[in-house]
């Protein structure tokens, strides 16, 4: 954890992200660890951190994002965990961003606790 808010805070810092995005991803970890037993760490997690911390400050100042492809969104749903891995992300947009990611995004972050939760 000591890692990824070394990450977190150089982002901050540097104003790639925003600190309240750097404090909700921060909540977010520790959130997945106590809902859901999820360890988000250094080597399963920090792409996913790093990028999401991003997506956010991007859809905080309003920026585009690019649509995902159909097929990749339907090998995606394909996959066991992902209806667990969905309510996880449904729960974290409401619950702890309280905001609602763009469709490609949400895949993205379905996508990085299917590889979390394999991990486990």
């Amino acid at each position: 954890m000591d890692e990824l808010t070394n990450r977190l805070n150089i982002l901050a810092e540097s104003k790639v992200i925003t600190h309240k995005t750097k404090h909700k991803i921060i909540d977010m970890i520790y959130y997945l660890n106590s809902k859901y037993e999820l360890v988000l760490n250094e080597t399963n997690a920090s792409a996913f951190i790093m990028h999401l911390a991003m997506a956010i400050t991007r859809i905080e100042r309003g920026e585009g994002f690019e649509q995902v492809a159909g097929a990749m969104a339907d090998e995606i749903q394909r996959e066991k965990n992902f209806e667990n891995a969905k309510v996880i992300a449904d729960d974290i947009e409401q619950n702890i961003f309280h905001l609602a990611f763009p469709l490609q995004e949400k895949y993205f972050v379905i996508t990085n606790l299917l590889v979390v939760m394999d991990d486990g």
